[in-house]
Formats: structure tokens, C-alpha cells, sequence
């Protein structure tokens, strides 16, 4: 590595240690502007305040880049047990949930592995059915969108999603994809507690409810991606994308989920907008918005700005980066990718796990889909902890439980400090990584069984970006 920029690297890591400035974004973002979901009060005061910070920093080409998606108000939800008893446990709808009234049998799906689902095809059409959020075999995560799929291809009339962690906390997320289309069926979001009693009234013989939805759909709605970049040197028209989604769910300050990536997003931009010209290729950094309506805002990027898609050699997102005191990385493709990040995690001195997992759920999707070399950045609590998060799945995220208060400090300190070391050694190589080709990629996705996922998700497209 150059000694000037083992004197930048040290410089920028530095800066970040003695700066409250990540810190203080986060707080801005939570506690003035809220939730920043898309169409809330909060989103467009947020997006002008991060395109105001970005310029402070010395970025240049600074933007609020618009797009349009489907957009969603929500409205009042209710949820009543009809039989053997009455009752009206507390419900919200989900994003995208189309009003509606509906009343029908419950069909308890437990955690919605697709197998369980296609087991009992034959049992889902005309009832209601309910899912948790626990994860599955493994501890591998079936997306909520897929569960809703397979309720709405085999015929089911609505859907319950329940927390699988106990606290009387509601849970949320998204129904469809905002960049196409809202929700077919009705949808809410429910406790523990509240799934535990229904099944308690499967088992004595079965449970009726009927479900109420109010929810406003918006076609032609208008949100913002806020954009910045460090022009490079000598491969100037090459770039690398640093992106996390600064938007969180319309119940919670969405602190955890994503205000924290945002923020190392923008720290990471602060500190080396200063060193403009001394790295060989360009960096991007982009504030994504709507990912929480079907990551649609990287989508609509992506879309937006296809033709510059072959010009990027990475994309790294940071959904979670920053919210905790450990820090790793996920590679979506190519693997290659793996080994160039783990010498990189060497030669710095920083224990992280590298590893690669296949996720569509996030804004380095669309990218991985335009065959971008694509990692994920996120933290995670001290290894002794572990096993019990990886357990509660996403813990209070997607829940009004999701506030400034529940991020480390330091962690997102240390996330930016370590992820500004990979940037500036990644953007000065003559070469970071190969590209998939579309046949290989779409073939990997086939045999991996994600693609049957994101057809059910109405999230299959490899021919076009959106």
C-alpha cells in the first residue's frame, strides 16, 4: 500500500474517532424527521437535510435524484376474532395493504417455508392466513413477501403476520414491490402474544376473524435517492458505490433499520470528500429511500441510470452497518470477492467474518441484478451474543421498539472506521473483481431455488432493471 494512503487511511480513521458527527446525524434524522418512510412528513425535510450535509462535506455532483413508485397512506386496521369467542387483539396493516373487509377460517402456516405452504396448497384458498417472522431451518430467513406470494397464488383472502418475539410489539414490512405494484390482498401485522392466542384457538377446533383494512394506494408517488461523489484519477470514470437506505418503517424511528447505515454511508463520505483526486476511481455514495416498500428506491436508481451500471466495479450496501459493535461482510457475487476482502481484513488488522450469502432483501439487489459485484456491510452484537440475536431474527426491527436509543455509539464509530480502511484500499486497485454473466447469474439463482422466491415476490425480472 502507497504511504500516501496509509497517511490518508490514518488521517480519515482519525477524523471519524474524534467526531460526534455520525452521531449527530442519526439523532437529527430520528428524533426531527422521524420515521423518514416514503410519503411521511419527515422523508423530504430528511432527504433536503442529508443533499445540505453532503455539500458541507465538499462532495460534488450532490442530488436529490427522483423517481416514482406506488405509493401508500396508511389507515386504521382492525383485526377481530369472530369464533369460538369474540375479541379484537391490536393490529396495523402492512405497507401496501389494499383496503379491504374480509372474513374467513385461519390457516396457521407456522414460520411460511415454502414447503409448508405447498404441503397444504390444496387447504389455503378462501381462508386467512397466518405466518410469524421466525426464522426457519437453520436459521434460514423466509422473506415476509414470500409468505404473503404464496398466500395470495394459492388463493388465501388475507394475511396475518405475527411476531415471533414476545413483548406485545407489532410487527410490519412490506407486501409487494412499490416500483410495480401494491398488495392483492388484505394484510396486517400482529404480536406474539396475538398468535399465540389464535393458536390456542386453532387447537380447540378452529378460529374465524374478520380483518378490516382503510389503507390509501398512490399511484405516481415521488421519493428521493440523495446522492454524492469523490471523483477519482486515473480511472475517473469507474466507480465504486457506497449506499444504505436512510428510510425506516412508518411506526418507529427506523434507527436500527437504516438511519444507522445512512449515517456510516455519509461519516464514510465526510471524511474522504477532503482526499478528491488521490484515489484511482470514482466513489458514489447514495442514501436510498422506499427501501422498506420492496427496496424500490435502489431499484428505481438502478433503472434510472442502467447505462452507468457497467462503469460500477462495486456496490457495497449497508443495511445495519453501524447499529452494533461487530462488523462483517456478505458477498452476493462473485465470489471472488470473499479472498479479496479477507486479505483486506488482514492487512488492517480488523477480525471479521467474510462470507457469502445470496439476499435479495436489500439495495445491493438491483445492482447484483445488473451484474454488479455486490457485498453486504452490516454489524452485529459481540460474538457471545450471537446465537441468541440470530434467534430473535430481526429483534425490535420493524417495530416501534426501533429507536436511536438501541444503537451503539461506538459501534457506529468503529463501523465507519473500519469500512473507510476497505474503501480506500478497494478504490485504488487496478482491479477489484469479474462480472457474472447474465446466463451464469440467472442459472446460479435457479438452482439456489431464489428465483422461485422472487417470482412469488413479483421480484423476478433479470430482463430489465425494474
Amino acid at each position: 500500500m502507497a504511504e500516501e494512503l496509509k497517511r490518508i487511511q490514518a488521517e480519515a480513521v482519525g477524523d471519524i474517532w474524534v467526531s460526534s458527527e455520525a452521531y449527530t446525524n442519526i439523532l437529527v434524522l430520528c428524533d426531527d424527521y422521524g420515521s423518514r418512510f416514503a410519503g411521511t412528513k419527515g422523508e423530504k425535510p430528511a432527504v433536503n437535510y442529508m443533499v445540505r450535509k453532503l455539500k458541507e462535506y465538499g462532495m460534488v455532483n450532490v442530488a436529490a435524484d427522483s423517481f416514482t413508485y406506488v405509493g401508500w397512506r396508511r389507515g386504521k386496521a382492525k383485526l377481530e376474532l369472530l369464533k369460538p369467542m369474540k375479541l379484537e387483539p391490536p393490529a396495523i396493516s402492512l405497507p401496501l395493504c389494499p383496503p379491504g373487509n374480509v372474513e374467513g377460517e385461519v390457516i396457521d402456516l407456522g414460520n411460511g417455508e415454502p414447503s409448508e405452504f405447498k404441503r397444504r396448497e390444496n387447504e389455503i384458498g378462501g381462508k386467512i392466513v397466518m405466518c410469524t417472522s421466525a426464522p426457519g431451518a437453520g436459521g434460514r430467513e423466509v422473506h415476509r413477501r414470500t409468505k404473503y406470494g404464496y398466500g395470495v397464488s394459492f388463493g388465501a383472502k388475507g394475511f396475518i403476520f405475527g411476531n415471533h418475539n414476545p413483548g406485545q410489539l407489532l410487527v410490519t414490512g412490506s407486501l409487494r414491490p412499490a416500483y410495480r405494484m401494491a398488495g392483492e390482498i388484505p394484510a396486517v401485522g400482529v404480536s406474539w402474544e396475538t398468535v399465540s392466542f389464535i393458536l390456542r384457538q386453532i387447537k380447540k377446533g378452529g378460529a374465524t376473524v374478520m380483518m378490516r383494512t382503510t389503507d390509501k394506494v398512490i399511484p405516481n408517488a415521488t421519493s428521493w435517492n440523495v446522492v454524492g461523489e469523490i471523483p477519482g484519477s486515473t480511472l475517473k470514470d469507474r466507480f465504486i458505490v457506497v449506499g444504505g437506505h436512510f428510510d425506516g418503517h412508518d411506526i418507529s424511528q427506523g434507527a436500527m433499520d437504516d438511519a444507522s447505515g445512512a449515517c456510516v454511508v455519509m461519516e464514510v463520505a465526510r471524511v474522504l470528500a477532503k482526499y478528491e483526486g488521490r484515489f484511482k476511481r470514482s466513489l458514489r455514495f447514495i442514501c436510498f429511500a422506499a427501501e422498506e416498500m420492496g427496496v424500490t428506491g435502489s431499484t428505481a436508481y438502478v433503472a434510472k441510470h442502467q447505462a452507468e451500471m457497467e462503469k460500477v466495479d462495486l456496490m457495497i450496501n449497508c443495511d445495519g452497518a453501524g447499529r452494533s459493535n461487530r462488523h462483517n461482510f456478505r458477498v452476493s457475487g462473485p465470489l471472488e470477492l470473499v479472498k479479496s476482502l479477507e486479505t483486506i481484513a488482514q492487512e488492517i488488522g480488523y477480525p471479521m467474518n467474510v462470507g457469502s450469502l445470496v439476499s435479495t432483501a436489500s439495495d445491493h439487489w438491483p445492482f447484483y441484478m445488473q451484474q454488479v459485484p455486490a457485498v453486504s456491510y452490516a454489524s452485529a452484537p459481540d460474538p457471545a451474543i450471537a446465537t441468541m440475536v440470530a434467534a430473535q431474527g430481526r429483534g425490535f426491527g420493524h417495530t416501534s421498539a426501533d429507536t436511536v436509543d438501541k444503537v451503539d455509539h461506538r459501534g457506529l464509530k468503529e463501523a465507519a472506521m473500519v469500512l473507510t480502511q476497505f474503501v480506500v484500499r478497494l478504490a485504488d486497485m487496478d482491479k477489484i473483481s469479474g462480472r457474472m454473466s447474465m446466463k451464469e447469474m440467472v442459472d446460479y439463482l435457479e438452482q439456489r431455488g431464489v428465483a422461485e422466491e422472487l417470482r412469488i415476490q413479483k421480484k423476478w425480472h433479470p430482463e430489465k432493471a425494474r
